[in-house]
C-alpha cells in the first residue's frame, strides 16, 4: 500500500455548510459533486487536496432531514489530519478569524464541524503539499492540509477488531492504537453501552484504506472469503475498485484501489465544477437529476 488512508465518507444535512466548511474554512479542493452509487437520491461530495489523492479525501453523503446521530454500541468517530512543520500558528490564527472555537491540546487542535465532526489538526515533522498538490486558494501552500491522519473505532470488544486486523491484514495493536506509521494510525476504544447505534448528522459511514490495483484488491476479496469475514460487496465505483467489509465491531471498512482517480468524467482543470456522472451511470442522468433530493 502506497499510502494507508484512501478516504473517509460521513453524512451531512446540510450541503452548502459543508462545502463552506470543508472549502473556505479548512481550504480543500472540492473535488467532486456526484451520486451516492447505492442510492440515486442523495448527493455525493467529496473534498481533497487538488487532485483528490488518495489519503487526503474526505467524502459526504447529503441527506436533507437527516436527523441527530447516536453514537451507542458500535461507531467511527473523529478526523484527524495532519498539517505540515511550522503550520500550528497560522491554523490557531485562521480558526479564530473564521469564528470557529477550537482547545489547543500540545501540537494539535481540536474543533467541530457544523454536523459535530470532531475534528483535529495535528502539526508533524512533514514538509508541506508537493507543488502540483496544492489547492489554488487563500491558504499559502506552506499550510495546506496534508491528510488523513487517524480516525477512532469504537466497540464493544476491541479484541475482536484487534483480530480481524491482524489476521486479515498483519496490522499489529499496541495498547489502543493500530500504527500504520508516525502519521497514520487507527484507535480502538470500548463501548459500554448496549443501545443500537443510529446514522445521523456527522456519522462516519466507513473509512477506507488504500490498495494499489485490481489486482491486489481481488487478491484480498480471495483472502477474505478464505477467511470468513463478513463481506458487504466488491464492486467498480468508477473512480476505484471497492470492498466492503464489516469488522466483527459492526463498523464498515472500505478497501480502495488508487485508481484510476477522478479525472474519468472531468477535466483536472474542472474537478467539481458540474455534476459528475463516471461513465457508467452517465445514461441516467435525466433520471438521476429529476429525483436528487430537495435540499430542506
Amino acid at each position: 500500500m502506497t499510502t494507508f488512508f484512501h478516504h473517509i465518507s460521513l453524512l451531512t444535512r446540510y450541503k452548502e455548510e459543508n462545502l463552506q466548511f470543508y472549502t473556505a474554512t479548512l481550504g480543500l479542493r472540492f473535488v467532486k459533486n456526484t451520486v451516492n452509487q447505492d442510492n440515486h437520491r442523495m448527493l455525493h461530495y467529496y473534498y481533497g487536496d487538488y487532485d483528490g489523492s488518495p489519503g487526503t479525501v474526505v467524502t459526504f453523503f447529503v441527506v436533507p432531514l437527516l436527523g441527530h446521530r447516536y453514537d451507542n454500541e458500535h461507531y467511527l468517530a473523529e478526523i484527524g489530519l495532519n498539517i505540515p512543520q511550522n503550520s500550528l500558528d497560522y491554523w490557531q490564527q485562521r480558526l479564530t478569524e473564521k469564528q470557529v472555537l477550537f482547545e489547543k491540546q500540545g501540537r494539535s487542535l481540536v474543533f467541530y464541524d457544523p454536523d459535530q465532526v470532531k475534528l483535529t489538526l495535528t502539526e508533524t515533522d512533514l514538509p508541506p503539499l508537493a507543488a502540483q498538490r496544492v489547492v489554488h486558494n487563500e491558504i499559502p501552500s506552506q499550510y495546506q492540509l496534508l491528510g488523513l491522519r487517524f480516525t477512532s473505532f469504537h466497540v464493544p470488544e476491541p479484541a475482536k477488531t484487534s483480530a480481524f486486523f491482524q489476521e486479515f491484514l498483519g496490522w499489529e495493536t499496541t495498547g489502543q492504537k493500530i500504527k500504520a506509521s508516525d502519521y497514520e494510525y487507527l484507535n480502538l476504544y470500548q463501548t459500554d453501552s448496549t443501545e443500537k447505534s443510529r446514522m445521523g448528522r456527522g456519522s462516519i459511514d466507513h473509512i477506507a484504506f488504500a490498495v494499489k490495483d485490481d489486482a491486489a484488491l481481488d487478491a484480498l476479496y480471495q483472502k477474505a472469503v478464505l477467511q470468513h469475514w463478513q463481506i458487504e460487496k466488491i464492486i467498480s465505483r468508477g473512480y476505484f475498485k471497492s470492498l466492503y467489509i464489516r469488522e466483527p465491531g459492526g463498523n464498515r471498512v472500505e478497501f480502495a484501489t488508487l485508481g484510476p482517480g477522478f479525472t474519468i468524467d472531468e477535466d483536472l482543470a474542472h474537478l467539481g465544477e458540474s455534476f459528475a456522472l463516471p461513465p457508467f451511470l452517465a445514461d441516467q442522468r435525466a433520471e438521476i437529476e429529476k429525483n436528487i433530493y430537495e435540499e430542506m
